[in-house]
């Protein structure tokens, strides 16, 4: 079929599995098959080798026939080479052994290759001689095959004379059958026909029924799903507007204790109002997002579109988050392939800058110092394609399908604080949606993201071209959240300056870590009652500070970006210097999974967001001031625990650890290493907490907890012999188990019964 370059690895492997079965003439016709896979490409050169090696090889097992065939090949191909002497060398030394074994066939094909090469030298006797020489042979086998033609034909005609004959007497015979069996055969075709429409009519029938019923139920289902889908979004749109009167009570209270003149506000407290204020506003904002969301869905939200300059518009707002990028260290560009005038589309200014600012914020949200953001603007077709391009984190594969859905938010993403509630890029696709246009997003995880909007270009005179508006909502959501934006900076200050000037007294020092700058604030100004206050807003800063100052104590939250909480109390581990300061987890997580996580790992106390001023001093001053009786002989624990937490920690991990061994209790292949995936711990890690907790290796806590279960099952008499037993317990061996538990319990499992 063409495939030269494959063939030889394939004659090559027979070759090599013929020599080793010792099937030499196969071996041979391998070689003989490569030389003819150059041959047809013209390759004469590189078929020659292959040809002599195949003809010793016939020749060594004495096979003529196979061996004249390659000297006729041999022959064509020195001939293509011009070398015509060897053409006639080889031909005149094989004629000889082609005559001797009779094959005339051979001789003449030789004699007409010998003809070309002496007609190529210019030796014209020479060749009308072998051409009259070997006629002699062509004529005879020409007669023998006439012969040959002439008894085939004889042959034929008997054969067809006795078929006659035969089929005379046979169809007398079968023209009796045939009747016989024409009639049951009809017999049979009717009753089996009759059936089989009874059966195919009772089998559409049956999957009409079995169609309808499943339509009824799919309908009903997708009713079901509609009518719970209306309800999530009553729920939220009810959420947000029953928001707003507590809200309003609030912000407005707050409001007026601002504004009073009769009260003297301290600036902490005057901070602190304001504080309250501006997220009491965020909320409104999202409240009015969910509320605009459901609108679109609904179709109740009025477009005004409008003729607009999208190139115009673009630049503004790379413009506008210009300083953003600089701040965080990312470059923000812009790039175009159209003329100026040809990117005018028709579009509601205020909902479409929803959509531009949604894209653009989320890229910068998701991209790290150092990369690069690029808004785009190409033509494709009468259509215009907008691009928001990230170098960022990327998404993952299996979450781009449900990207654009409301409320939902992509798991295990790297940006921890910045997840969102699944409002933005919902409320984008609505609003494109809204607009005739299309929106898609490609991806790959660790290589950043691109959205692209497609959307139809319009050819309107200028003047019917609308003035671009202000940017008021991305000017006025961006105030809102401007201080959770601000980028990290390593040089910003870690101690709190008001105590910095203040007498360096023995006042213990607290390092608190937590990525909301309001949040980490408004922690800071409880602690510093007491307490030196340090600040840092993420794992890496924290442990920049621990490098540098003294601290005794690290209050931590666990979403935090880049460098969470769970990665710090994994670094503060591995230190020899660090692992002893205690640690408080100060979270708005409230999982079980979660707390078991942090306890599991020798966290000292766990308490969540919203939580009580009073309560966080208490925890505090009780985890400092029990520093003196804690288990410090204990190397290998994360962190050293004050006892009466230990204990109860210790009893929660220990009870789940014998839970997992009996579930396993039979599986005789039970390991460590299963068990310390099921606490999500290294083997390492779980050894060392067994040996700490019962004072034994994990195999021996295993073998007890086997013992223990036996022995239980003796004495309840669920199990009629110790052969039962050790199989229940994943002992094969029954001697082995009766010596154990003999050796365990001071008597044999029958005498325990």
């Amino acid at each position: 079929i063409g495939n030269f370059e494959e063939a030889p690895l394939y004659l090559d492997s027979a070759k090599k599995f013929a020599l080793e079965q010792k099937k030499y003439l196969e071996a041979n016709y391998a070689s003989r098959s490569m030389g003819y896979n150059f041959y047809i490409q013209d390759q004469f050169e590189n078929a020659l080798p292959f040809y002599k090696s195949a003809l010793e090889g016939y020749q060594s097992i004495n096979a003529k026939d196979d061996a004249l065939e390659c000297v006729q090949q041999l022959a064509l191909i020195y001939i293509n080479l011009k070398k015509y002497n060897k053409a006639i060398e080889i031909c005149e030394s094989n004629l000889p052994i082609a005559y001797s074994s009779g094959n005339l066939k051979q001789v003449v094909a030789l004699a007409d290759k010998m003809y070309l090469a002496l007609v190529a030298t210019g030796k014209y006797k020479e060749a009308i001689f072998v051409q009259q020489n070997f006629k002699q042979a062509q004529d005879s086998i020409d007669l023998s095959q006439k012969e040959s033609n002439k008894y085939k034909v004889q042959m034929r005609l008997e054969a067809e004379k006795r078929a006659n004959e035969n089929e005379l007497l046979k169809q007398q015979k079968i023209a009796n059958e045939e009747t016989i069996r024409a009639q049951n055969i009809l017999l049979y075709s009717i009753g089996v026909g009759m059936f089989l429409v009874v059966v195919i009519a009772l089998l559409v029938y049956r999957a009409y029924l079995i169609n309808k019923r499943l339509s009824a139920k799919i309908q009903q289902q997708s009713d079901r799903l509609r009518q719970l889908d209306e309800a999530k979004s009553r729920f939220f749109a009810n959420i947000s507007h029953d928001l707003r009167t507590p809200l309003t009570l609030i912000m407005g209270g707050i409001d007026q204790v601002l504004k009073s003149e009769d009260l003297l506000l301290t600036e902490k407290a005057e901070r602190q109002l304001k504080t309250a204020i501006l997220n009491g506003q965020r909320i409104i904002h999202l409240t009015n997002e969910i509320n605009e969301l459901i609108k679109l869905e609904d179709g109740k939200l009025v477009t005004h579109k409008k003729y607009i300059d999208i190139d115009k518009m673009l630049k503004l707002f790379v413009k506008m988050f210009d300083s953003m990028a600089e701040l965080k260290g990312i470059h923000l560009s812009y790039s175009k392939s159209i003329f100026d005038g040809e990117s005018v589309i028709h579009i509601d200014p205020f909902q479409f800058e929803k959509v531009l600012f949604n894209l653009i914020t989320n890229a910068l949200k998701h991209t790290k110092s150092g990369d690069s953001v690029t808004v785009a603007l190409n033509r494709e077709y009468e259509n215009l394609v907008i691009s928001v391009i990230d170098s960022g984190e990327g998404i993952p594969e299996q979450n781009l399908p449900y990207i654009f859905e409301r409320y939902y938010q992509a798991p295990d993403t790297t940006f921890k604080t910045q997840e969102g509630f699944g409002i933005g890029l919902a409320l984008v696709k609505e609003i494109i949606s809204k607009h005739n246009a299309t929106i898609e997003v490609k991806s790959k995880l660790g290589q950043g993201s691109e959205f692209v909007i497609c959307i139809r270009r319009e050819r309107v005179p200028a003047e019917e071209i609308t003035q671009l508006p202000d940017l008021s909502y991305s000017d006025e959501t961006m105030g809102l959240f401007k201080e959770l934006d601000e980028p990290i900076e390593d040089k910003s200050p870690v101690v709190n300056i008001s105590h910095a000037i203040e007498d360096t007294s023995d006042k213990p020092t607290v390092l608190i870590v937590e990525d909301h700058p309001e949040v980490r604030e408004f922690i800071q100004n409880i602690v510093e009652t007491k307490y030196h206050v340090l600040t840092a807003p993420n794992g890496q800063r924290a442990l920049k500070v621990l490098d540098k100052e003294t601290v005794n104590l690290i209050i931590t939250d666990l979403m935090m970006p880049w460098f969470d909480g769970f990665e710090l109390l994994e670094k503060l581990k591995e230190s020899e210097k660090l692992r002893k300061i205690p640690a408080l987890v100060l979270s708005a997580r409230t999982s079980e999974e979660d707390k078991t996580k942090v306890l599991s790992q020798g966290v000292n106390d766990f308490l969540c967001k919203p939580f009580n001023p009073d309560e966080l001093l208490i925890r505090i001053e009780n985890l400092l001031n029990r520093k003196e009786i804690w288990n410090n002989n204990n190397e290998g624990a994360l962190f050293i625990n004050n006892q009466q937490t230990l204990d109860e920690i210790e009893q929660s991990l220990l009870k789940k650890v014998e839970h997992l061994i009996l579930e396993k209790i039979d599986d005789p292949n039970l390991s460590i290493n299963y068990l310390a995936d099921q606490i999500a711990v290294s083997e390492r890690k779980f050894y060392r907490m067994i040996k700490k907790m019962t004072d034994g290796t994990p195999y021996e806590f295993i073998k007890e907890v086997r013992m223990q279960f036996a022995n239980r099952m003796l004495k309840e008499k669920t199990v009629s012999n110790a052969s039962e037993v050790a199989k229940a317990i994943g002992m094969n061996n029954v001697s082995h188990f009766n010596t154990q538990f003999k050796k365990r319990f001071g008597k044999a499992p029958v005498e325990q019964k």
